[in-house]
This record gives structure tokens, C-alpha cells and sequence, in this order.
């Protein structure tokens, strides 16, 4: 029997994925577990691997097309089958169509690439492929989906054959302005979009507040010396996440997601990490945050963002965050609203240390504070235990000498 190509759902967080590249060809020999196509979600980027040996029978979602997770990409024909014991090709409805481009005019092989303007999107493993044959992918100019750089493109150039160059440009309406650039929302980009698109559906509410950080700052400083021999040097937000650790711990509500009409607390404290890359943004997790020290949790921290810059994390290290923290305190702003990241109930958005007078026992002095913004989805939990949640964070940055332990 013929076996289906299916969309896997990596996480509970992911509903949808494009088709970035096929990895085999229609009447390709197959072995169970070789990677068939390369998916892009807005979780992962990762390849569906064959569960039957055979021969690849039929592609039935083509590349540059974003489908919902559980769709049929196409078949294994087993040992025996012929192309007549297939099913029917299905109706499979497009999520995000991206049009086919122009077939691109004729480039001679003495010309040179030149980029566009635009951030560059390339694939891993033309990333990959580029780094072996020592190409540099700044001269590469992509012909996949979106203007994504694939493996063809850097064969290309390495061969001397250029890629992709469009010339000229649409005439347009007199009363329509110039465009500088189209881009357009598709792969991990068009992933985020249509996430943050379901997630300003959900009725939310956002509670900021502000506390003394002082000793959290002094404490931080303190491991400057410490960490010296891990060759680590401990930041602000390291605390900031073993705090809402212990909180989420402490205050399960807020350890939960929303299936459906059903809210179902979390066992296992896994706190996810917004981490900004070129493409837009990945979300890691750190499993079991609450069962790790202060050290461990920047440990990873580190090493999950070195990853998802070098499109280097696994599906394990993308997947089954209970909870997540956005920080934009970096760029100086103190307050906003942080978008929920589905089924999740809460997410924490961390804003600037500033410093200005305190009073701490009649004493004014220079104090730190720090910004939070708590963002929550009023369906699981109501405003009381949310502002409850948030003020155990804040006590557990105030006093951070628990964590000396």
C-alpha cells in the first residue's frame, strides 16, 4: 500500500509549514528514514524523513506552497505498486500562494551576481553547500520562494553561470508611487505574520509594572568574577528568566495552554526565548528551566541563541515551550504590549533598567529599576491572579539571593 508524505506537527504551537525544497525526485529509490523534503515552519526548519521503503510515487504540494500541518505532500509507492495504485490527487488548499516568477532573462556566464537590496533569506543547506564549495553567498541573488537563496543558486555561481537577475521593472500608474521593494510575507516571515495575526485574535490583556532591581543588578555584577572561569558573563536577563521559573512554579495558571475550551496545566516548566535573527524571529525553550541553576539556564541561553543564528537547532530545542519571555529592553523601550505565542496563556515582556532617586528606609539614593509588561489570555485566567503571577517575578528579581543556592 502506497504510504503518505504527511506535514508533522513539531510542537503543539505549529499549524502550518512550507514546502522550501523537495529532496527527491518522482521515481527516486527510497529507504525508510531518507529525508524527503525540506519544510519551513515558523518553529523549525527540519526535513519529513520516508516511513516505507519504495520509490517516490507522486509530489502532490509542489515548493513555495504553505499547507496546514497534516497535509498529504505526495507518496511512497512500496515494492510491487505502480503509479495506478495511487489515490486521487486531493484539492489542497494554498495558505500563503506565492506567484511563480518570471522566467528570469538570459544571464552570460562572464556576468557577476549582484545582490539585491533587502535582507537575504538562505536556506541551511545552501548555507551549508556554499561554505563547501567557498562561495560567497553575498553575491548569490536567490530564485526560490520569496527570493530565497536554495542550492541551485550557489551551484550557480560557483559554475559561473550567475543566478537569477531580474532586470527591468513593471510600469506603473501615474497616480501609484514608486516601489523601492516588494517583500513578500511568505516562509518563516509569512509564518509570523499569520502567528501574530491568531494571536491579536485572542482576548488579551497586558499588565506593566515596574520594581526595584538594585540588588539584582549589584548580584549580577558580582558573577562577573565567578563566571569568568566558564567563560560567561552573566546579563540581566539570566536572572530575570530563573525568576519566572520559580514563578511559574509556584503559580501553575500561568503554566498552562489553551487547547480548544480546555486549559491544561503544565507538569514540566519550559520557558521559551525570543531570539531576533535576520529572517525574523525563533522562539528555543529551555526544558525544564525550573530545575536548573542560574548558571545552567545562561548556559543555554547562550547556546540556543549561538544555534538559531547559525539555523542550527534541532526540533527538540523549538518545541513544547510552556511559557515565553520577549526582551526588548536592549532597544530602551519600557513598556509595550507582547504578543502571545499560541496555545501558551502568558508571555513576560521585559523592558529597560533605568536608573533614578529611590527611598529605601527613608534613605533617597540612586536606585535600578526594571520594566515588565505581562501579556495573558483573559479566556484561561482573570486579572487578579495574573497581577499575582507578575508580582512573584518581580519579588524573585527584587531578592535574587535565593539563587546564590
Amino acid at each position: 500500500m502506497s504510504a503518505p508524505i504527511i506535514l508533522p506537527q513539531w510542537g503543539m504551537g505549529m499549524n502550518d509549514g512550507e514546502v522550501v525544497k523537495w529532496l527527491k525526485n518522482v521515481g527516486d529509490p527510497i529507504a525508510k528514514g531518507d529525508q524527503l523534503v525540506e519544510i519551513e515552519s515558523s518553529k523549525v526548519n527540519a526535513e519529513v524523513e520516508s516511513t516505507a521503503d519504495g520509490t517516490l510515487g507522486r509530489i502532490d504540494v509542489e515548493e513555495g506552497r504553505v499547507v496546514d500541518v497534516g497535509t498529504v505532500l505526495g507518496y511512497v509507492l512500496e515494492a510491487g505498486e505502480s503509479e495506478s495504485d495511487l489515490p486521487e490527487i486531493a484539492v489542497v488548499e494554498s495558505l500563503a500562494s506565492t506567484p511563480a516568477p518570471a522566467p528570469p532573462p538570459a544571464v552570460p556566464s562572464s556576468a557577476t551576481p549582484v545582490p539585491r537590496s533587502g535582507k537575504q533569506i538562505v536556506t541551511p543547506r545552501a548555507r551549508r553547500l556554499a561554505g563547501e564549495l567557498g562561495v560567497d553567498l553575498a553575491v548569490v541573488i536567490g530564485t526560490g520562494p520569496s527570493g530565497r537563496v536554495i542550492e541551485d543558486d550557489v551551484r550557480a555561481v560557483k559554475s559561473g553561470g550567475g543566478s537569477g537577475v531580474s532586470v527591468g521593472a513593471e510600469t506603473l500608474p501615474e497616480s501609484v508611487v514608486p516601489v523601492k521593494e516588494t517583500v513578500t510575507l511568505s516562509g518563516l516571515r509569512g509564518t509570523i505574520a499569520r502567528r501574530m495575526t491568531e494571536s491579536a485574535s485572542i482576548p488579551s490583556v497586558t499588565l506593566s509594572t515596574h520594581t526595584d532591581v538594585t540588588e539584582a543588578i549589584a548580584f549580577q555584577r558580582e558573577l562577573v568574577k565567578e563566571w569568568r572561569q566558564h567563560k560567561l558573563r552573566p546579563q540581566y536577563q539570566d536572572l530575570v528568566i530563573t525568576a519566572v521559573a520559580r514563578a511559574l512554579k509556584e503559580n501553575p495558571i500561568a503554566n498552562a495552554h489553551m487547547v480548544g475550551d480546555e486549559v491544561r496545566i503544565l507538569d514540566e516548566v519550559n520557558i521559551g526565548i525570543a531570539v531576533a535573527i535576520p529572517e525574523g524571529l525563533l522562539v528555543p525553550v529551555i526544558n525544564n528551566a525550573d530545575q536548573k541553576s542560574l548558571l545552567e539556564v545562561a548556559q543555554e541561553v547562550r547556546e540556543l541563541a549561538r544555534k538559531a543564528k547559525a539555523n542550527g537547532l534541532s526540533i527538540d530545542e523549538m518545541t513544547g515551550s510552556t511559557f515565553s519571555i520577549t526582551n526588548l529592553g536592549t532597544y530602551g523601550i519600557e513598556t509595550f504590549n507582547p504578543l502571545l505565542n499560541p496555545p501558551e496563556v502568558g508571555i513576560l515582556g521585559m523592558g529597560r533598567v533605568e536608573e533614578r532617586v529611590g527611598v529605601v528606609a527613608d534613605d533617597k539614593s540612586i536606585r535600578s529599576f526594571g520594566h515588565f509588561n505581562l501579556t495573558f489570555d483573559h479566556r484561561a485566567w482573570d486579572g487578579a491572579p495574573a497581577a499575582e503571577f507578575l508580582r512573584s517575578v518581580t519579588n524573585f528579581i527584587k531578592d535574587p539571593s535565593w539563587m546564590k543556592n
